[in-house]
């Protein structure tokens, strides 16, 4: 399992850390298929709070419904 790590912030300016998982398993497993729902990466706030990922900057904390923007660190 891989473990990447980022800033993003809120609307109001704060900032969190977004964990995204990959299973090493799984990535190796997909290299020449499609991927699936079931191995798609996890993202997570550092509270615990799930996010979605709207697009490549942009995710949404599933919970609550706020969006936070992927920022340099």
């Amino acid at each position: 399992m891989t473990t990447h790590t980022f800033i993003a912030q809120d609307e109001s300016g704060r900032r969190c850390r977004i964990q995204v998982t990959r299973d090493a398993a799984d990535a190796a497993s997909r290299a020449g298929a499609a991927s699936s729902p079931d191995h798609a990466p996890v993202y997570v706030l550092e509270d615990g709070s799930r996010v979605r990922r709207i697009d490549n900057d942009t995710f949404q904390v599933i919970a609550t419904g706020a969006y936070v923007t992927r920022v340099a660190e």
